[in-house]
């Protein structure tokens, strides 16, 4: 069996047996790794060993190239830009969705020619975490107000700060829902910080076709 100075995919039979790479490309490092509902097509992420060292020293989490790797062992690479976030399958496998800091890229995965879209989702996510933080707000000050009525103790709510992070980790259950989780997440030596998580639903419908 070859033998690589990186991390490679590996495929088995059923049983265990038969391990073979799948990758081979010497230099990459594959992580982040998702079959498509029919097994047609295997999702990763891939970055060189020189990217993945200096986001660790940064405490980041490791961010690849998404691509598209076949039980044959081709591959497709889906963008040339780096991403933290596992890409997602949609529910009849033609399609794979990633995120780039609060950006979504969706792409064709199972046409002869391919292609791709990309939602920018900056300036609705600011506002559906403001919305979210002023519920937060409203619902601790309804709690400060049953304290005082009881002589408990007060506690500050004069103002949350709106959080605002990048995309971590896409779901797509359903044709039609994308949720999208965005958080602060930082790779200590000795603890791993993961704050201000918030999930997002996005709701996609099919692009009209011009007939001719």
């Amino acid at each position: 069996m070859a033998v690589f100075n990186t991390e490679q995919i590996y495929i088995c039979n059923r049983d265990g047996y038969q391990l073979k790479p799948l990758t081979g490309r010497e230099g990459l490092i594959y992580f982040y790794l998702a079959w498509a509902p029919d097994n047609h097509a295997l999702a990763a992420l891939a970055c060189k060993e020189d990217e993945w060292n200096a986001r660790e020293k940064e405490f980041k989490l490791p961010a690849g190239r998404p691509r598209l790797i076949y039980p044959d062992g081709k591959e497709r690479l889906l963008d040339d830009q780096m991403t933290e976030a596992l890409p997602a399958w949609s529910p009849d496998s033609s399609k794979v969705a990633t995120a780039f800091d609060t950006d979504v890229g969706i792409y064709d995965a199972a046409t002869n020619t391919p292609t791709q879209g990309r939602l920018a989702l900056r300036d609705a996510l600011i506002t559906a975490s403001h919305a979210y933080e002023q519920q937060l707000l409203a619902k601790m000050q309804k709690n400060e107000n049953v304290n005082q009525r009881s002589g408990g103790a007060q506690q500050s709510t004069e103002s949350l700060p709106d959080s605002f992070n990048p995309i971590v980790r896409l779901e797509w259950p359903t044709p039609e829902k994308l949720y999208i989780k965005t958080a602060y997440v930082r790779l200590l030596p000795h603890d791993t910080i993961n704050n201000f998580q918030r999930w997002h639903l996005v709701l996609i419908s099919p692009q009209a076709a011009i007939l001719k």
